[in-house]
């Protein structure tokens, strides 16, 4: 009889292990420390997507610079305006078919934001790719590190939202 409360216990225990997260678990739990190095991992690789989007910006911005600036060179200096009218009519019109384009591809205004956040989530996954990062083990991991008692994740939602 005692045999069979002991192992009913032990089943109780066992149960009662699983369905605890890893945050009420001890404190050397190899799954926060791996937790803890994937977190380094992915941070690291936010801020590189991030100083790669932000290069990619800066560069359109460099780009556009160059434009008027040859523009306002070729209209004062080299032609005129009648000869460059057109020229910059049909570059407008260009960078309007490229926003209406992006429009019905991705279903999405071509708005900065969205462009930026498109770009980001573009390199962050090339980034992952590359550096080996397993995004679906870190959100497990994530998961069972979620504090109950809390209501919300201990490390902020930016690592869980993506």
């Amino acid at each position: 009889m005692m045999s069979r409360i002991k192992r009913s216990w032990v089943k109780v225990v066992e149960l009662v292990r699983r369905a605890v997260p890893l945050a009420l678990s001890p404190e050397n739990d190899s799954r926060k420390e791996e937790l803890k190095k994937l977190q380094e991992k992915k941070e690291e690789i936010d801020k590189l997507a991030h100083k790669q989007v932000r290069r990619i910006l800066w560069s359109g911005l460099g780009f556009f610079m160059c434009q008027v600036g040859l523009f306002f060179r070729l209209t004062f200096w080299e032609f005129s305006w009648d000869v460059m009218e057109p020229i910059a009519f049909f570059t407008t019109a260009s960078g309007l078919l490229v926003g209406y384009a992006y429009f019905l591809i991705t279903s999405r205004d071509p708005t900065y934001e969205d462009f930026m956040e498109r770009l980001y989530l573009s390199r962050h996954r090339k980034l992952c790719a590359k550096n080996s990062f397993d995004m679906e083990k870190y959100l497990e991991l994530q998961k069972h590190c979620k504090c109950p008692l809390e209501g919300h994740y201990p490390h902020g939602p930016k690592f869980h939202d993506l």
